[in-house]
């Protein structure tokens, strides 16, 4: 033999056996996790608390940081760190043409002016060559979709 096998949709055998509910099943929960989350739940308080504390502790240190900031979501966490680096009116940020509307929403919500850049076909990133930066540029929103090359060359 050649050192290749047949394709299993030639009769070959399958390189991953596993059914595809398993294998792309997320987010992943373990039976710790639920625990966790049925005591915030059970408790009726949901920030602020006790163990939202202490995984802001737990996860600066791991980052080696003084501080961390625990979010509900996403687009929070966004609109935190735009507010945080003092994004607002007459403000210019600069966002990946292909990425999730909340993307960029957080940025807008705080009165700053969206521009949509090309991306690295490669990396799915912006692309660092895309001229979109202007005299009112204050940021460009970087997204690392999962999977792809980090942010290198930006």
């Amino acid at each position: 033999m050649n050192g290749y096998e047949k394709l299993a949709l030639l009769g070959g055998t399958k390189a991953i056996d596993s059914p595809n509910w398993d294998m792309f099943k997320w987010p992943i929960i373990t039976d710790e996790d639920e625990a966790a989350a049925l005591q915030v739940l059970r408790n009726g308080a949901m920030s602020g608390i006790d163990i939202t504390m202490k995984f802001e502790k737990e996860f600066a240190e791991w980052l080696n940081m003084d501080y961390a900031l625990a979010f509900n979501n996403g687009t929070s966490s966004l609109l935190g760190a735009f507010y945080g680096c003092g994004i607002g009116v007459g403000d210019e940020v600069i966002c990946p043409s292909i990425t999730y509307w909340a993307s960029a929403l957080s940025a807008y919500s705080l009165g700053a002016s969206i521009v949509f850049a090309e991306i690295d076909p490669l990396s799915l990133c912006l692309d660092p060559n895309d001229s979109s930066i202007g005299s009112r540029t204050k940021r460009r929103r970087k997204r690392q979709p999962e999977g792809s090359k980090p942010y290198s060359r930006i």
